[in-house]
């Protein structure tokens, strides 16, 4: 089925064409062609709020031409159009700076068979519009349900998605891509005594299995009720558990400075890292594109190179960094397979593919016990600020006071400060709840300690 979409939307006939066109006229070249599909419906209270039906497909084209790059796009596969995307190509590879580091990679190794990455839903297209409408609104639904004190929710969606990829270059580079894409969401609003609290809950997978309505409902409902009634709490310094979704948003705050070319650039905290320990010795960080059933997965990068598994902290040590094809002839060194492309109309640019923090063997409660007494952080405000080249922070944030390894009460008010790197330093143990939101993954993590500033 995936390989007969790509083929009814063009692909073997534009690749083709393109190639003859190309004979002779170019250095070398790289064509990306993809195409995708996707439905996606909002409920509000009890009805359809939006609905979203789309298809896009099209080509990319990259040349070289005595060291120089061009690039072109079209959304039009014509033959008059495919012919004027390769003049467009070609003139820029002539207008272009040279740059003597330009090539398209080799296909040096087979990459992973995609069909064991459990990435497509075969029932994709075939299940009746009726039933995504009734997901999204059950998700609604769910959270309404939840508690008396849920007003009114916002954003309950239900979407799916289609995308697939053919990758050909002139050095003999052929690399097809298929998945699909489901996801359901909402954000719930509490409200009791003059005060209001939101909750958000998400579901995310290549399955429609990985949806449950009932549970995302449920989850953000009880996310917004359960930080009712929060208190403010004074300055102090003490142990801290960080809730396995902030962890992620502060490992996603560090992912810029993994990237081989934000290291060349001055971009990183990380630079001049490699071999030195930057992190506590209970933190193993990993870049896994061929991870089974990930967000990000798939055989082959952007450019057609076979992604693999990266590991890019050992037990708190930095190992390296990630590139893709050109940043790697650049530095010297082999690239990851981590060049990332969102669609044709975009050049590869060096990106992650599943990042995430290896998880430990201790439950949460087993971490609560070993805090003992501290802050249950659930939430952070401000992530976006991080200063990514320095690591420095100021958070808001909000969660639980911990009493005796039990959650006593709910608490608000707080600011968090300090070093993106100081505060992994400080990773007493990692949970074994890791969760991915999206192409991002960790669990809970303890912390020996963190500052957190009060009323």
């Amino acid at each position: 089925m995936k390989d007969a979409i790509l083929k009814e939307a063009g692909a073997d006939t534009t690749i083709d064409a393109l190639k003859k066109l190309l004979k002779g006229k170019a250095d070398a070249y790289e064509i990306f062609f993809t195409h995708d599909r996707g439905f996606s419906v909002e409920a509000k209270e009890g009805t359809v709020d939006a609905l979203k039906v789309r298809s896009n497909t099209g080509v990319g084209l990259r040349t070289i031409l005595n060291k120089k790059q061009g690039f072109a796009f079209s959304s039009v596969l014509t033959d008059d159009a495919l012919s004027d995307l390769v003049s467009k190509a070609l003139s820029g590879s002539l207008e272009a700076t040279e740059d003597k580091f330009l090539s398209f990679p080799e296909p040096v190794r087979a990459g992973v068979d995609e069909e064991i990455l459990e990435l497509f839903e075969p029932s994709f297209g075939k299940i009746p519009e009726e039933d995504k409408i009734k997901a999204a609104l059950s998700i609604e639904k769910s959270a309404m349900a939840f508690d008396s004190r849920v007003k009114r929710v916002r954003k309950a969606s239900f979407a799916e998605s289609f995308h697939s990829g053919r990758i050909v270059n002139s050095n003999g580079v052929d690399a097809t891509h298929a998945a699909t894409y489901y996801s359901g969401s909402v954000t719930a609003v509490a409200e009791a005594d003059g005060e209001s609290q939101m909750g958000w809950e998400i579901g995310m997978g290549h399955g429609k299995g990985a949806i449950d309505p009932d549970k995302i409902g449920r989850g953000a409902a009880g996310n917004a009720v359960r930080l009712l009634g929060a208190q403010k709490i004074k300055t102090v310094k003490c142990p801290a558990i960080i809730e396995n979704t902030v962890a992620c948003e502060l490992l996603e705050a560090l992912a810029g400075s993994l990237l081989g070319d934000n290291v060349h650039k001055g971009k990183s905290m990380l630079i001049g890292k490699v071999g030195q320990r930057i992190a506590s010795p209970s933190l193993n960080i990993w870049d896994d594109g061929v991870l089974k059933g990930g967000w990000a997965t798939s055989a082959f990068d952007g450019e057609g190179v076979a992604k693999g598994r990266t590991q890019l902290l050992s037990e708190g040590v930095c190992q390296g960094y990630l590139y893709d094809s050109y940043w790697a002839v650049r530095e010297g060194v082999q690239s990851t397979g981590n060049a990332a492309r969102s669609n044709y109309k975009s050049f590869p640019t060096v990106g992650i593919s599943n990042l995430y923090i290896e998880a430990g063997s201790k439950s949460f409660d087993e971490l609560l016990k070993d805090m003992e007494k501290g802050i249950f952080v659930t939430e952070v405000l401000g992530v976006h600020t991080i200063n990514t080249v320095s690591g420095d922070f100021s958070l808001g944030a909000a969660g639980f006071w911990v009493e005796g390894g039990k959650i006593a009460y709910p608490i608000r008010g707080m600011a968090v400060s300090g070093n993106l790197l100081g505060l992994f330093s400080q990773v007493e143990s990692c949970g074994a709840d890791i969760r991915f939101i999206g192409s991002i993954g960790a669990p809970s993590l303890l912390i020996n300690e963190i500052e957190a500033s009060g009323s």
